[in-house]
């Protein structure tokens, strides 16, 4: 295959998603379906897959299979952590990735999360995939809570040059080459590793994980690049509220939706494709989405100009 584009999810007894209550696995398998095949319908000549120890079951999975988009069994074998460690089913993305590279052959590709929609193909983003491992840059300086918690642990087992600052990747788009990946991935594995030897867990799942490979990788001279010119991290919950209008203005290709999103917006673009088995247009899907109009308030342009006549 040429270009691949997964989602990987798994489910384990016991296991825990993050900080919040589990939403129940009917969220998941709304979001998977509105994820994969909106990769699906934008890129229909690139294989898109679910990687995962769990399929769907009915009608998730007919849904999936119907819009062109394969299952691929793959055990939660690698990168497994205490159960009871926040996010410690977002390990499963580095299995994932893990597996892939080895058991599939394709000349590029990207992961996404699973609360995702993908409005727009990818085609800029393989020619980048070529060059470099593209991961989503989150907007965090480098005293934010998390950011900074992910550099004092890579502090805590590289002590030699600390206080190391790493850049924040989240870990909701990890793409490139085979090759590329190929190469990247070792940092990861050796990473957690080390990691696990020191008894460290890290409460930031995966991103502690993906933040330190680029950085060594970086270090190395591989490159990693930002990929937010194909992806960005909209909060549409009621207490933290963070958009911007590249949805629409010079767009992003996928809409990452995380948080209260899984079981409302993201929900309604589930009923809305399963009933009319196709996403609707661009503008309905960011009126759904509750993202704001891509233009100034009219009252505040008009007294601009009035402003501007009147001297």
């Amino acid at each position: 295959m040429e270009n691949l584009i997964f989602g990987a999810f798994a489910t384990l007894e016991g296991y825990r998603e993050g900080d919040a209550a589990n939403l129940g696995r009917a969220v998941y398998d709304r979001c998977t379906v509105v994820a994969l095949c909106s990769a699906k319908a934008q890129n229909p000549a690139c294989t898109v897959a679910l990687v995962t120890n769990a399929p769907p079951p009915q009608p998730y999975l007919g849904q999936l299979q119907a819009a062109g988009v394969e299952i691929w069994d793959c055990p939660f074998t690698t990168y497994r952590v205490p159960a009871d460690t926040n996010w410690a089913l977002a390990y499963y993305k580095l299995c994932a990735m893990d597996w892939v590279l080895a058991h599939r052959d394709f000349a590029r590709a990207a992961m996404l999360d699973l609360d995702t929609y993908t409005q727009y193909p990818l085609d800029d983003l393989w020619q980048e995939a070529d060059e470099a491992v593209l991961l989503y840059q989150v907007p965090h300086a480098a005293s934010q809570g998390m950011a900074q918690a992910i550099s004092h642990i890579y502090d805590a087992v590289y002590p030699e040059g600390a206080p190391h600052v790493l850049t924040h990747f989240g870990g909701e788009l990890v793409a490139g080459s085979k090759a590329r990946l190929q190469n990247f991935l070792p940092y990861c594995r050796r990473y957690f590793e080390t990691l696990q030897t020191a008894g460290i867990t890290p409460k930031e799942g995966d991103e502690a994980i993906w933040c330190a490979a680029a950085y060594q990788s970086l270090q190395a001279g591989q490159p990693v690049r930002a990929a937010n010119a194909y992806i960005f991290r909209y909060w549409l919950g009621g207490r933290f509220y963070f958009v911007s209008t590249n949805y629409v203005l010079d767009p992003v290709c996928i809409l990452h939706l995380p948080g209260a999103a899984k079981d409302r917006q993201l929900k309604l673009l589930y009923k809305s494709y399963t009933k009319a088995g196709r996403f609707p247009p661009a503008a309905k899907v960011h009126r759904l989405c509750c993202l704001p109009a891509a233009r100034p308030p009219l009252l505040a342009t008009l007294w601009v100009r009035l402003r501007a006549k009147l001297g």
